[in-house]
């Protein structure tokens, strides 16, 4: 679709059912939910999306692209789609922008899948760092980043075929888009409230090898909501949707079905 502002938003929509939008993780695109689709659209009518600068979307420049921004995107879709509320999940970065939503448009939801993600902000020592990752994306490109994000996606004993699959989307995504995610990452807020003070169910999944963000913090948005399940994938690292999908996807048919 293209937006008012002449940006194109490259989205997937099918199946039948109650509307789940799923947001990719950095720095990913849409393609990270394939093992998602099949057995998904069975139940729901499942919205797949690029974010912004990601995929088939419209690039960005390497400036922030905030979590709210991206949120943003997600809802110029729902329109598009004459869709007024959906179930919106999203994994790692993807969770940051579905709690965005959440926070921005909570008439728009109804319930949350965080999937390997977090309500806290980043530490300043996080925020210098992303910025310092930025910088190095695009003076030289996304190399370092990949070879440094692969180890901890997935865990040890993921399958070969899910690594092969991991790398060829990496690969694909802009240095600029790349940029614009980490700077965003570093501006979010802390949303621990936006969890606290809703009673719309939240499906939260960790994998238990998740060294990027610890299952703790899983945990602490467990005991914060006041309607939310949590489900522990395993074996899985940070990525658990591409490593342990049969479990991932049960998990929110039985929470959403």
């Amino acid at each position: 679709m293209n937006t008012a502002n002449n940006k194109v938003i490259f989205y997937r929509d099918t199946g039948k059912g109650s509307p789940l939008v799923l947001i990719h993780a950095f720095p990913t695109d849409q393609r990270l939910w394939k093992p998602q689709q099949k057995e998904l659209k069975k139940h729901f009518r499942l919205i797949t999306i690029d974010l912004l600068g990601f995929g088939q979307s419209s690039a960005t420049d390497g400036q922030a692209v905030t979590m709210t921004e991206y949120a943003d995107e997600v809802k110029q879709v729902l329109d598009q789609l004459h869709i007024q509320q959906a179930i919106i999940g999203g994994e790692s970065m993807g969770g940051y922008v579905a709690l965005a939503f959440l926070k921005k448009y909570p008439g728009s939801v109804k319930g949350l899948v965080l999937s390997d993600t977090q309500s806290i902000p980043d530490s300043m020592e996080t925020k210098a760092k992303r910025e310092t990752t930025a910088l190095d994306v695009l003076e030289h490109g996304t190399g370092s980043l990949i070879s440094g994000f692969m180890p901890k996606a997935l865990s040890p004993a993921a399958p070969e075929k899910a690594k092969l699959f991991l790398q060829q989307i990496l690969e694909t995504q802009k240095p600029e888009a790349v940029a614009s995610a980490l700077r965003g990452m570093a501006l979010r807020d802390d949303t621990s409230d936006v969890i606290a003070n809703t009673v719309l169910p939240i499906l939260i999944i960790t994998g238990d090898q998740d060294t990027l963000i610890s299952p703790q913090q899983s945990e602490t948005m467990h005991k914060l909501a006041k309607n939310s399940q949590l489900v522990t994938l395993s074996p899985a690292g940070h990525l658990s949707s591409l490593e342990q999908p049969e479990q991932w996807n049960k998990a929110v048919t039985a929470m959403f079905k």
